[in-house]
């Protein structure tokens, strides 16, 4: 006689089964997203290792380090002598390439470009010209695998130059890297109530003022050797993680460009990921698009002083806690976010 019976899950049986098969699935997620987190943490510090020998491959052969930029002429009149050479972007602004030609010209990157097994893409730029020239600018639209780590999120959209000014087409490619121009305030020597202020060759911002430079490895049209570094080179951080704009109109994060926030960093009194505020030419314009509060939440602040400059970026990365930084030795360093404001501004100071 055949049994009257099957074997097989009841309904209640079956929902069980899914809800334990979602506890687990719920459970393994964080450990698989951590995974994924660290690998993409791996890659990123490599990418930082092969920048500290391209430029030590760079010091080698040229018995220094690369300049943070070229600017290409003396003074800037539209700093009304408060302002510096390096600081005012006049494509962003609408000025170039209609009132007057672009002062800003290569940059410690592509300096690096042959260093990196990229010397087509060198060849491709005319140095004697400035960046946004015509014929520069289809290599800063070049995609950069060593300058962009793989846990940003937004390094993929480009940054358009001009937009803010209503012209389209100045396209630069992203990137994650900053070189260190100091920890200096963002004031100049010379001028009252300011000791640890940067620095220039003359005290004529308008007419006569060719470098800037800080207390980092680099400056505007001012480069240094390894012998300009007392206290050793794995005491001080050449390369920080910086993060890429989050809006077309957003310059941090741009390989090409060597502007403070696009491929430079300064003022690093604050810390990494830092809530002070980035200053960048575009932020009245990101504030009005994303608002103050998304900006924030984004932990991509920013700030704007009267006149439009780019003057303050700081050290961020989307790794949950930490900033990897690159020393002046080669060596790679995860940095909590945490750190003593101090001991974080002495390791980017000579």
């Amino acid at each position: 006689m055949k049994s009257r019976y099957r074997f097989g899950f009841t309904i209640v049986e079956l929902l069980v089964s899914i809800a334990i098969i979602g506890v687990l699935v719920s459970l393994l997620l964080p450990a698989v997203q951590a995974a994924r987190e660290a690998a993409r943490r791996t890659s990123c510090k490599n990418n930082l290792k092969q920048i500290g020998l391209a430029l030590h491959n760079y010091h080698d052969a040229h018995r220094k380090l690369p300049p943070g930029n070229i600017w290409g002429t003396r003074g800037e009149p539209l700093g009304g002598g408060i302002l510096p050479i390096g600081t005012f972007d006049r494509v962003a602004m609408g000025i170039s390439p209609g009132t007057e030609p672009d002062r800003l010209h290569a940059n410690w990157v592509i300096f690096l470009l042959p260093s990196l097994e990229q010397s087509t893409l060198y060849d491709a730029f005319d140095l004697s010209l400035p960046v946004d020239s015509v014929v520069n600018l289809p290599a800063c639209r070049a995609e950069l695998p060593t300058f962009k780590c793989p846990s940003d999120s937004f390094n993929d959209a480009p940054y358009e130059r001009a937009l803010q000014s209503g012209t389209s087409g100045h396209v630069y490619a992203r990137g994650n890297y900053g070189l260190n121009i100091g920890p200096d305030q963002t004031c100049l020597q010379f001028m009252p109530m300011c000791p640890n202020g940067f620095y220039t060759d003359t005290n004529d911002l308008l007419n006569t003022n060719g470098t800037l430079w800080g207390s980092g490895v680099a400056g505007f049209n001012v480069s240094f050797d390894f012998g300009d570094f007392p206290k050793g080179h794995s005491n001080m951080i050449a390369v920080d993680e910086l993060r890429a704009g989050i809006d077309p109109i957003d310059p941090r994060g741009t390989w090409a460009l060597g502007f403070i926030g696009g491929s430079i960093l300064v003022s690093h009194q604050f810390g990494p990921n830092t809530t002070v505020a980035d200053g960048i030419i575009s932020c009245s314009l990101l504030k009005l698009k994303l608002s103050n509060k998304f900006l924030v939440r984004k932990g991509m602040p920013c700030s704007l002083i009267p006149i439009f400059a780019n003057f303050r970026s700081n050290s961020r990365s989307q790794h949950p806690g930490i900033v990897n930084t690159l020393r002046l030795d080669g060596s790679v360093h995860s940095v909590s976010e945490n750190i003593d404001t101090e001991v974080w501004t002495r390791l980017h100071s000579r």
